[in-house]
């Protein structure tokens, strides 16, 4: 159980349109457990907060039976507990977000492998200690869940008034972005930057790719990258918090071409039975050894490097391409430059491509590219839609230039794709986990603490680059 200051509880709760009331005050309840009264009229509460509608008389009845049961049992006792006592509040050890909450700043950069901006914030143009931040917390998750996940950024910004909303629209709508000084979760694309008002200074992102934020290239990118600009709104992504959950999905798919388990997969269910060995079920690049292939890491940023450390430990050989060093850890037997790519990928057994959608990766991956591999070797990519050249990579399937692909983005149109054979793929779900929620709310917290503090920000984008 967490020990929490009586007088620190508070629930903030926002007028919207409609025939249905909703509080407008920031009310504090501080009422002791032992009363019980407290607890119940504060979930009550809290549900109207996260958008459980509470009629007018509701909320007449809340206050005539919270006013009887104070008095009857003598309020100046409960105004001196709540100066002078602690109480309990539910333990968040069921989301795991307190399995971190007490790491320094430097055990959490280095837990996640995480990086520092160059700059703390409080030297950047337009800093002051925010007042105001609209949080995204989906509807999808029980209310209690969402509301502890609130009073976790609390903790370290008590002085901060946090509006949480269930999307942009819902944003929009309230009219909840015109005085906030930054938003956690909403996104970075062009709907939210034309949305927000003007006193925003930061957006933290709920994603780890930030492509549909700066659209890569174009006007509308341009466009984008300005207002950021000009506005001195800094951007920072959730990047390294989900790399496990990405890598061990993309490794699944790496491993499931390899062993052809779609091949089997499709076989059982049209019950045949047979081995790679006969004529029912025959494919020339199945039942090969992990410990005798080679994997090219297209990107060796901190995602691929994590899946170059799992096939390392299966006894895989790795080697990578990287766009502006040479560095690389122990495991990785070479890493090339961008330009060395061609070459390395024609010692490839399995291509994964990790790099960001920029105007220099756009379409990297097309025929040339196919044609310069094995015609054994599977072409895996977790990379965003624009790097991958869609029409040469159907042509490189069917022509039996390469073995196989997998991926888990994919133009949702493109249904010539889903019916090519050695295909597996995945509807952009390789971050999710029963981490997925508590992992972006331990990052938040740690860079909320970062930003008001002028410290320097985790995993700030260079807006130009786009990453």
């Amino acid at each position: 159980m967490r020990k929490v200051s009586c007088l620190e509880r508070s629930t903030q709760f926002y007028t919207t349109k409609g025939p249905e009331l909703r509080v407008n005050e920031d009310i504090r309840l501080c009422v002791d457990t032992r009363l019980k009264l407290g607890p119940r009229l504060r979930k009550l509460l809290v549900r109207d907060q996260f958008g459980e509608n509470m009629t007018t008389a509701k909320i007449f009845m809340i206050r005539i039976r919270s006013a009887i049961g104070v008095l009857s049992l003598a309020g100046v006792t409960w105004l001196v507990a709540c100066s002078n006592e602690e109480q309990t509040t539910p333990s968040l050890d069921n989301y795991r977000l307190e399995n971190y909450a007490d790491l320094s700043p430097e055990e959490f950069v280095q837990k996640f492998n995480l990086r520092e901006s160059d700059v703390a914030v409080r030297d950047l143009p337009g800093w002051a200690p925010l007042k105001k931040v609209v949080v995204e917390m989906p509807g999808n998750e029980p209310w209690e869940n969402r509301f502890e996940r609130l009073e976790f950024l609390r903790e370290r910004a008590p002085a901060v008034e946090f509006i949480p909303v269930k999307n942009l629209s819902d944003a929009i709508e309230r009219g909840v972005l015109a005085d906030a000084q930054a938003t956690i979760g909403l996104g970075c694309g062009p709907s939210t930057v034309d949305a927000i008002g003007p006193d925003v200074r930061w957006i933290q992102s709920g994603s780890v790719g930030l492509d549909r934020c700066f659209n890569t290239i174009g006007e509308e990118a341009e466009r984008m990258q300005n207002i950021l600009r000009e506005r001195n709104i800094l951007v920072s992504s959730i990047r390294d918090m989900t790399k496990h959950a990405i890598a061990q999905h993309s490794f699944t798919i790496m491993l499931s071409l390899i062993g052809g388990m779609d091949i089997h997969a499709e076989r059982q269910r049209q019950h045949v039975w047979g081995r790679t060995t006969t004529d029912v079920v025959r494919d020339k690049n199945l039942d090969v050894e992990f410990q005798d292939l080679t994997l090219l890491v297209v990107g060796l940023g901190s995602l691929g490097t994590e899946v170059g450390r799992l096939a390392h430990l299966l006894g895989m050989r790795v080697i990578a391409t990287r766009n502006t060093s040479r560095s690389g850890p122990d495991f990785v037997d070479y890493v090339g430059l961008s330009d060395e790519m061609f070459d390395l990928a024609n010692q490839a057994d399995i291509v994964f491509a990790a790099v960001p959608p920029t105007p220099a990766t756009l379409g990297l991956f097309d025929m040339k590219f196919f044609e310069a591999m094995k015609e054994s070797a599977y072409f895996v990519s977790i990379a965003r839609l624009g790097v991958v050249n869609w029409e040469d990579l159907k042509m490189a399937l069917k022509s039996e230039k390469i073995a196989g692909f997998g991926t888990d983005d994919l133009p949702q149109d493109d249904f010539e794709l889903w019916d090519l054979p050695r295909v597996i793929m995945t509807p952009h779900v390789s971050d999710y986990s029963p981490r997925y929620r508590d992992n972006q709310y331990v990052f938040y917290r740690e860079n909320l603490r970062r930003y008001m503090a002028g410290e320097k920000l985790l995993n700030l984008i260079d807006i130009q680059r786009g990453y």
